[in-house]
């Protein structure tokens, strides 16, 4: 029996430390039949592409933004189903198996994270958070078919894409789940660079907000995360990570509300 070929897209952005732990770890997969395409942003200053390359994949470099990045690589695919990573990302050895396995033509692959520094682990602490919380899980396993029915990634989101096609994907019928993990690499994370991150996001939301949110509540929702009260027991748990947790997610609160309480988008919102 022929199995569908899955095409993985692995978008990237000065992922030269990083590349070549995501494409051996799909080099790894369990399914045979898969291709791999890799697309660079045309912002990367190091040498990400030509490691990629260096793997005999399909490897371009094209658009500055993830969400462009993302379609191109399932325009150059040749799969019957697309799964798309990033580059900070590891896969568990079944995920592709598990995700033709389960039937569905959309899917959510829970992610954990790990790192190396102590801010890393307390982003960890926050994503674990987020398993299982169908207001911030996002699928990453398409059928192709459908993923273009849909339009893909909306090309002028840079913050919220995923949960746009979420939505956009939802209406078409419902999205499945499978068991196994992506693994996030959070690398040496810094508070500083974690807020930086934040900011960047949070200045180009305006899109997202427009089309995906009506009301106050759902701005609070989209800054600051109901999944942190209703899994308060595990992060008590961890009293090591807990207070940089805390002092994390505050700080990015104060980052994001600020920013987007000066876009007109909010006030027209709210009014």
């Amino acid at each position: 029996m022929i199995k569908p070929l899955v095409s993985i897209v692995v978008t990237t952005y000065n992922e030269s430390k990083n590349i070549d732990v995501v494409l051996n770890s799909c080099k790894k997969q369990s399914y045979p039949s898969i291709e791999i395409i890799v697309v660079d942003s045309k912002r990367t200053t190091d040498n990400t592409a030509s490691i990629a390359r260096r793997f005999n994949y399909q490897v371009y470099v094209f658009g500055n933004e993830r969400s462009v990045q993302r379609n191109y690589g399932v325009s150059k695919s040749k799969g019957e189903y697309v799964l798309i990573l990033d580059a900070d990302m590891k896969l568990s050895p079944t995920v592709v198996s598990d995700c033709i396995k389960s039937g569905y033509p959309t899917l959510i692959i829970p992610e954990k994270s790990y790192g190396e520094s102590y801010w890393a682990w307390c982003k960890a602490l926050e994503r674990n958070c987020y398993i299982g919380d169908p207001q911030i899980e996002a699928p990453r396993f398409f059928k192709k078919e459908m993923f273009l029915k849909v339009g893909g990634y909306n090309s002028q989101m840079i913050s919220g894409e995923d949960w746009d096609l979420r939505e956009r994907v939802k209406k078409l019928g419902k999205i499945g789940r499978i068991n196994s993990f992506i693994l996030h690499n959070e690398g040496k994370l810094s508070l500083l660079g974690d807020l930086k991150k934040k900011l960047y996001y949070s200045q180009r939301s305006d899109t997202y907000i427009k089309k995906n949110i009506s009301s106050t509540t759902q701005i609070l929702n989209f800054i600051f995360r109901p999944a942190y009260f209703r899994n308060w027991r595990m992060l008590v748990s961890d009293p090591v990570h807990l207070p940089g947790f805390i002092l994390m997610k505050s700080l990015e609160f104060i980052v994001g509300a600020v920013v987007i309480v000066t876009k007109p988008i909010f006030w027209r919102k709210i009014t």
